[in-house]
């Protein structure tokens, strides 16, 4: 959480009130004992990768970073909100969107053909 001059500049009753409404909000994720996290993250694909670097600065979450030993890139999933920012923008098509493979998403065009056809099947009856 971002509080007072953290955020721009601020003079102190403005950086005390921000202060107090971080802290409530980080008690608040703390009293719930759990925090759920979407599913849906990037992963890299290390054989394809490049190694460009472009999606460590495309992402907006800064959830990315790049692995210098393997020359790859590396999705933090913790920090990763599965935007697909990365997964747009990479030219060797290395990042998915985890849960959102070409595959998966053809199958849900087909399905979708599938149920439009046997409505518009069912209309014409």
């Amino acid at each position: 959480f971002l509080a007072g001059t953290a955020q721009g500049p601020k003079d102190v009753p403005d950086t005390v009130a921000h202060a107090g409404a971080s802290a409530s909000m980080a008690l608040a994720l703390l009293d719930k004992g759990e925090v759920t996290i979407s599913p849906q993250t990037a992963v890299v694909d290390e054989k394809l990768c490049s190694g460009c670097k472009t999606c460590i600065s495309l992402c907006p979450y800064t959830a990315i970073s790049f692995i210098e030993e393997k020359n790859v890139a590396r999705v933090n999933e913790a920090l990763c909100k599965g935007c697909g920012t990365c997964a747009a923008a990479c030219p060797s098509g290395a990042i998915m969107a985890r849960h959102f493979t070409d595959q998966q998403i053809m199958a849900q065009i087909e399905g979708l053909f599938r149920v439009l056809e046997s409505e518009t099947v069912e209309a014409g009856r």
